[in-house]
């Protein structure tokens, strides 16, 4: 508890406000896309999980970005239906508090049964070891046509954006 304190108290020196997070050992880590059409309807994709290899032991930078067999992409993740569903209501939901547009790709800890929302990426990666596009593809929906709907997404915002700035001018 002492270095806790400590942490906290360097950590106000250089702002007022400060992070914290639980930390949740040797928790799962699952990834679920979520994307919002032209007419805002917002949808999920089918949960991912990311198995670090076993010399990693977590998800770590290294795992992540320089080493090409760190982590083990796994679509769909083996969740049970109850959990894969409450993964999939969880993403919609946090997109949706966060006001979130067009995409983001919520990631989760699972440990036990426990589900913690662990981020929310709002611009997620679309390279060949990207698990956002990975989803969709999983899901039926080819790279091409997420494409489509991002794009329409885009457009629809930005008429809905000009419409209100002209009624302003009125």
């Amino acid at each position: 508890m002492e270095e806790f304190a400590q942490s906290c108290a360097l950590a106000f020196r250089f702002d007022r406000k400060i992070l914290v997070e639980r930390s949740i050992d040797r928790a799962r880590e699952i990834e679920c896309s979520v994307l919002e059409d032209d007419n805002g309807v917002v949808r999920a994709s089918p949960p991912g999980e990311i198995v670090p290899a076993d010399k990693h032991g977590f998800y770590s930078y290294e795992a992540k970005y320089t080493d090409a067999k760190g982590a083990e992409l796994v679509i769909p993740a083996h969740l049970s239906h109850e959990q894969a569903e409450r993964i999939c209501e969880l993403a919609v939901r946090a997109f949706q508090v966060l006001d979130c547009g067009g995409m983001a790709r919520v990631d989760f800890l699972l440990k036990g049964e426990e589900i913690f929302v662990n981020e929310v990426n709002t611009l997620p990666g679309f390279t060949e070891i990207s698990m956002y596009p990975k989803l969709w593809e999983a899901a039926g929906l080819s790279q091409s046509d997420l494409m489509d709907i991002l794009i329409a997404h885009a457009l629809a915002r930005h008429a809905q954006r000009r419409q209100s700035l002209m009624s302003t001018r009125a």
